[in-house]
């Protein structure tokens, strides 16, 4: 019966790794690249202004940094208390990174989180210009 409880501990911390932390790192990573350089190219184009960025990117970029070194700690943390643990771990979020990367392109996904980021601060008719020009 431990044996069980072992299996599904690790594999729990195999998916944990996959579907949770492997996104949220990238994510964090996207909100300084990305995301950020997306903002810049929406204030060159007249889609937002400038303030509007400088007041919620800083905000952004903070919290995805707390939030990420929260969940990989404690990944970590119970990672490290059980067999295989984090070896598990690390296997599930190694293969969440390779399936997870198109975070960090250029794509569509950048500009749904550009339109939640800044829901009542952009231009809707110039962004839905630009898309269509773009992708």
């Amino acid at each position: 019966m431990d044996n069980l409880g072992l299996l599904l501990l690790n594999a729990g911390l195999t998916a944990f790794g996959f579907f949770v932390a492997a996104p949220i790192l990238l994510n964090t990573i996207s909100t300084f690249g990305v995301q950020k350089r997306f903002a810049e190219t929406m204030i060159a184009e007249g889609i937002i202004e400038e303030k509007h960025v400088r007041e919620l990117q800083p905000k952004k970029q903070i919290a995805g940094v707390i939030i990420s070194v929260i969940v990989l700690a404690a990944a970590y943390f119970t990672a490290s208390r059980i067999n295989f643990g984090l070896i598990c771990l690390t296997f599930g979020f190694a293969v969440g990174l390779v399936r997870y990367r198109k975070i960090l392109q250029f794509n569509s996904l950048t500009v749904k989180r550009f339109q939640n980021t800044y829901r009542d601060s952009y231009n809707a008719a110039r962004l839905n210009k630009y898309v269509d020009k773009m992708f």
